[in-house]
This record gives structure tokens, sequence and C-alpha cells, in this order.
């Protein structure tokens, strides 16, 4: 009988003792804290870089872009349907933007030849920012493109301007 009252006394106080704390300590023993991000510290050295081309090499990509923009017009033109007006005009002047850069490379003598053609494709560019080309309009600036293509090509590529090309490095 003892035995079995000191058993029931101690139970007693465990349920007591447990109730009054509670199992807040013996339950965070065994939940999983979330866990913490780790913060990484992102550190950025910007570095300028200064390209430095030769004239010939800015000359050659001027020509290079000159031409893929030049062809991309008249393909734009080509499509049977109106195709994508922004997509024209945004060629126009990028093919213009490129031979003006070709003739900032140029000495006076050659750069007088370059500014025709400039000046022509200004004019393009000018008709091609119009909505409603018709058919005629685009064939007829079209070949006017084509021409001109083959003119500059066979008058302004490297081989030809080697000679006229200034002596400055450009950065």
């Amino acid at each position: 009988m003892k035995l079995k009252t000191i058993l029931i006394l101690s139970a007693l106080c465990f349920l007591l003792s447990t109730s009054l704390c509670g199992c807040a300590s013996f339950r965070r023993k065994f939940v999983r804290k979330p866990k913490k991000e780790k913060k990484i510290e992102v550190i950025v050295r910007t570095q300028e870089y200064k390209a430095k081309y030769s004239i010939e090499e800015a000359y050659k990509k001027y020509f290079l872009f000159w031409r893929n923009w030049h062809e991309e017009m008249i393909n734009l033109l080509k499509d049977p349907q109106d195709g994508n007006r922004k997509r024209r005009i945004f060629a126009a002047r990028k093919t213009v933007e490129n031979l003006e850069q070709m003739h900032k490379l140029l000495l006076p003598g050659k750069q007088a030849g370059l500014e025709v053609y400039i000046s022509e494709l200004k004019d393009i560019a000018g008709q091609l920012e119009k909505y409603n080309l018709r058919a005629g309009q685009k064939l007829r600036i079209e070949s006017v493109l084509e021409k001109q293509r083959r003119r500059i090509q066979r008058e302004f590529a490297y081989r030809h301007v080697q000679e006229y090309l200034i002596r400055e490095n450009i950065n």
C-alpha cells in the first residue's frame, strides 16, 4: 500500500508539474526552427573598358553593319504584305547611321562620294516613314536601294578605300 501511494503521489506530482509548467520547453526541444537565409554580400567591381579599334577595323565593322541593314531594308520592301513599318524605319536609320560612321573615317576627298548616298538614303528613310506605300513606290525604292548597294560595295569596300582612311586611332 505504501508503494501504491508513493506511485500515485509521484504521478500526481508529475501531472501537476507538467500542467503548471506546460510542455512548451519539451516541445521546443523537438520542433525545428525555421532556417535563416544567409545574406550574401554582393561585391560589384566596375571597370571601365575602352575598346580601341584601329581605323581599318572600325571601317570594316561599319561597312559590314551597313551592308546587313541595307539588305534587311531591301528584304522588308520585298515582303508582299505591308511588312513591319517600324522595322523598315529602324533599318533605314541604321543604314544611314553606319554610312555616317564610315563617312567620319574617310579623308575629305573620298567623303564627298559617300555624302551623295547618305542624302539619298535620308530621303528614302523619309519616304519609308509614310504609312501606306503603294506597290509602285515600293518597287521604285527597292530598285534605287539595289543600285545604291551595288555602287557602295563597288566604290567603298575596304580594299578600295584603304588609302583614303584617316590615320588616327579612335576610341
